[in-house]
């Protein structure tokens, strides 16, 4: 009986020492939580939003990754390269051609970055039936 008790409260602090605890409702990116807002007006879950831009970034606008594949990932939701570099299906890139940046670069730029993933979401919504898929699938919260 001790060790279930103890079994219970290893697992309970584990639980509640977790950074994404859905009891607390408290946003990790909270100094970005007009991103937040912006985004899960207009798509998903505020929350789940939210553990995305932490989980990609830990919140950092200029987050870059160099060693994803397709030339890297920018910005807040780790937007990759793929989608902003010239390709067969689109001269300039698929978010030029949807016209929401310039060049990659644009994608350190927090609304611009935010506009790149709502567009992505609804490509991926329409077309697999998933908008979480280019981040992994759906978030746990």
């Amino acid at each position: 009986m001790k060790k279930l008790l103890l079994v219970c409260a290893i697992t309970v602090s584990i639980m509640c020492a977790s950074p994404v605890h859905a009891a607390t409702r408290e946003l990790l990116c909270d100094q970005r939580s007009d991103i937040s807002d912006m985004v899960s007006a207009q798509r998903a879950g505020r929350y789940q939003v939210d553990y995305v831009m932490w989980r990609e970034s830990r919140c950092r606008q200029v987050a870059f990754n160099p060693t994803d594949p397709n030339g890297g990932s920018y910005g807040l939701f780790q937007i990759n390269a793929y989608w902003c570099k010239p390709n067969k299906y689109f001269k300039n890139g698929v978010l030029q051609a949807w016209g929401i940046v310039k060049s990659c670069e644009d994608l350190f730029n927090p609304r611009v970055n935010a506009l790149a993933f709502m567009a992505i979401f609804d490509y991926a919504e329409r077309h697999y039936g998933d908008g979480w898929l280019p981040w992994g699938g759906k978030p746990w919260i």
